[in-house]
């Protein structure tokens, strides 16, 4: 396993400053929000559910896509800096510091474009959509939504560490869309993806309990992605260190 490159980028993410750190979080907030408004559109007026999924899926990537060639910051990915971490390239507390910017970057990334796209007359088409994906999110269980976010970021981090040893952009596209294409087509839950879903359902329909949105679902597939990153890094740093 060459962790090498991706060491280098954790590196570089961690000496930004924080400023920097959260307008790159706020980026990938927004380019996240347009891919999941586009899978929505382009697949909810579809009956056929398998056909509906499969346009999702085929687009939504796009999202992590730009993120990558971007270089921004997303917090479901950088759950990987882990590695860094055992390798005792960074601190702990740097770690900490850099998810945190970086959850409130994409946080405020998404709620922008879910404030923004509310007003436009895109969503007399789809406003429904939105409440009832919301409905269907914060209907998990505790338990469901934190496997289902264990599973999706393990998926995410695969097309993360992917796309750092890939040798071209079109390289990196490939290995990012194929995860992520996998991820939607299995309906799991990425933290970040949600932000903007939740917050838009939440604009829609003020009825919505604010704190229903955060405890049964941001926060359980928050943690899940954590752990479902983290995971994929222990294991490609363990993997690499039996090679020693």
């Amino acid at each position: 396993m060459n962790i090498t490159n991706y060491i280098e980028i954790a590196k570089t993410k961690i000496s930004n400053k924080y400023l920097k750190t959260f307008i790159l979080g706020i980026l990938s907030g927004v380019f996240l929000s347009f891919a999941a408004l586009a899978s929505t559109v382009a697949s909810t007026m579809i009956d056929n559910y398998s056909v509906s999924k499969l346009l999702a899926a085929i687009i939504f990537p796009m999202g992590l896509i730009l993120i990558i060639l971007l270089k921004t910051e997303l917090f479901t990915g950088n759950s990987l800096m882990i590695i860094p971490v055992l390798e005792k390239k960074i601190k702990i507390k740097e770690l900490l510091r850099n998810w945190v910017l970086v959850y409130l970057g994409n946080l405020v990334g998404s709620i922008i474009i879910a404030i923004l796209i509310s007003n436009t007359t895109l969503i007399d088409k789809i406003g429904l959509s939105f409440i009832n994906i919301t409905n269907t999110k914060i209907s998990f269980s505790f338990t469901k939504a934190l496997i289902m976010g264990v599973l999706c970021n393990f998926l995410v981090c695969t097309a993360v560490y992917l796309a750092t040893i890939a040798n071209n952009i079109l390289e990196k596209i490939a290995v990012i869309f194929i995860p992520i294409f996998i991820f939607i087509i299995l309906s799991l839950e990425h933290s970040v993806a949600n932000m903007f879903y939740l917050s838009i359902g939440y604009v829609l329909n003020n009825s919505f309990n604010i704190f229903d949105l955060l405890l049964k679902n941001l926060l359980p597939v928050t943690l899940g992605n954590i752990i479902g990153g983290s995971l994929l890094g222990l294991t490609i740093w363990y993997l690499r260190e039996q090679k020693k």
